[in-house]
C-alpha cells in the first residue's frame, strides 16, 4: 500500500512540474492581453480660452472621456474600442456631457472608434473590417489608447487624431506616482497649415475645412508592466488661418483618477505576477517535494533482498 501512495506522489509531483512549466512559459504571455471586458471613464480638470470655450479668458473645464470594448465586433487577437469625449465649461451644476445645441457649456465633443492589438496595444492596419467604413480612421498606426505590456524605456509611434498621422512619445523619466512605478513619457505635435475641423460638409480634409494652425503637447506616465496610464496632463492649441483662436486649453486627470489608475494597476500587476511567477515557483516547489515524499515511500514499501522466499530457504537448511 505504501509503494501506491509513493506512485501517486510521484505523478502529482510530475505533474506539478508540468503545470509549473506550462505557467512560467506560457501563462504570463497569454494573460498580457487587453480584456474585452473594459469600461472605465476618465476625468481630467484645468482651463480653456477661445471661441469654442465661448471666453478670452481661461475658464474652468472638465474633459469626460469613456473608453469601452466592443466585445462582439472583437476577436481573440484583436480589441474594438469606441471612445467618447466631452469637455464642459463648468459653471453651476454642470453635467458631464450635453449637446452643443441645447447647452451652450459644451467646449467640445469627440467620438472615435479603433481596433487594437490584444498582445502589442498597437492599432491594428485594417481598421473598416473591426470598425465599419463609416468610423474607420484612415491610415491609423502606432499607440492609441494604451501602452504595450512591458513597455520599455526607448520612443514610440503615437497617433495623433487631429494630424492624422503619428507623432513621436520620447521616454523621459522614471517616476513614482502612488507607489507605483511609471515611465515618464512626452508627446508633442505642430503643423502651421493643418485642418482642425470639417466644413459644413462635416467631412475631414476636403475644400471648405477649417484649417490653421495646431500645437499641442502630452505628458504621460506609463504603468510598465500593463501597459496603462497612471497620469496624463496635456495642452491642446488651435487657431484658425484668419487668426481666430478656436481653443488655448490645459488639462490633467484628476486626483481621484490618477489614484484609480494606481489602484487598477497594483492589483493587474499582481494577477500577472501570480501567473507568470508564484504559480511556476509555487509548482516547482510542490512539484519537487510530491517527487521527494513519492520516492521516498516507494522505497520504503520495498521488500529485503531475497523477500519470504529466501526465509523458506533459510528454514529448510535449518531442518537439514
Amino acid at each position: 500500500m505504501r509503494r501506491v501512495i509513493g506512485y501517486v506522489f510521484l505523478l502529482i509531483g510530475a505533474f506539478a512540474l508540468v503545470a509549473a512549466g506550462v505557467a512560467g512559459f506560457w501563462g504570463r504571455d497569454a494573460a498580457a492581453t487587453v480584456p474585452l471586458n473594459v469600461n472605465t471613464t476618465t476625468v481630467l480638470e484645468g482651463t480653456a480660452s477661445g471661441a469654442l470655450a465661448k471666453s478670452d479668458d481661461p475658464v474652468p473645464v472638465k474633459y469626460t472621456r469613456t473608453t469601452e470594448a466592443a466585445p462582439n465586433d472583437s476577436t481573440d487577437d484583436v480589441v474594438v474600442f469606441v471612445e467618447a469625449g466631452c469637455i464642459m465649461v463648468q459653471e453651476g451644476d454642470t453635467p458631464d456631457c450635453a449637446r452643443a445645441e441645447e447647452d451652450p457649456r459644451v467646449v467640445t465633443t469627440t467620438e472615435r472608434a479603433y481596433a487594437m492589438d490584444r498582445k502589442t496595444s498597437e492599432v491594428v492596419e485594417d481598421q473598416a473590417k473591426y470598425v465599419g467604413e463609416d468610423k474607420a480612421v484612415a491610415n491609423m498606426s502606432g499607440l492609441a489608447g494604451k501602452f504595450p505590456f512591458n513597455t520599455e524605456r526607448h520612443d514610440y509611434e503615437y497617433w495623433d487624431d487631429t494630424l492624422g498621422r503619428t507623432v513621436v512619445a520620447t521616454y523621459v523619466d522614471d517616476v513614482d506616482i502612488e507607489g507605483v512605478k511609471t515611465y515618464q513619457f512626452e508627446v508633442s505635435a505642430s503643423a502651421e497649415d493643418e485642418s482642425l475641423s470639417p466644413g459644413d460638409d462635416g467631412v475631414k480634409n476636403t475644400d471648405d475645412d477649417v484649417r490653421g494652425s495646431y500645437e499641442a503637447t502630452q505628458t504621460i506616465y506609463v504603468e510598465p508592466t500593463t501597459g496603462s496610464y497612471i497620469d496624463q496632463s496635456a495642452t491642446q492649441k488651435m487657431v484658425t488661418s484668419t487668426g481666430l483662436e478656436l481653443i488655448d486649453a490645459e488639462m490633467s486627470y484628476t486626483d481621484e483618477t490618477v489614484s484609480k489608475n494606481a489602484e487598477d494597476a497594483k492589483a493587474n500587476i499582481s494577477k500577472l505576477d501570480l501567473i507568470g511567477t508564484w504559480i511556476p515557483v509555487g509548482g516547482v516547489v510542490a512539484g519537487l517535494i510530491f517527487l521527494l515524499i513519492g520516492l521516498w515511500l516507494v522505497l520504503r514499501g520495498r521488500k529485503p533482498n531475497g523477500g519470504a522466499h529466501a526465509a523458506s530457504d533459510d528454514r529448510t537448511l535449518v531442518d537439514a
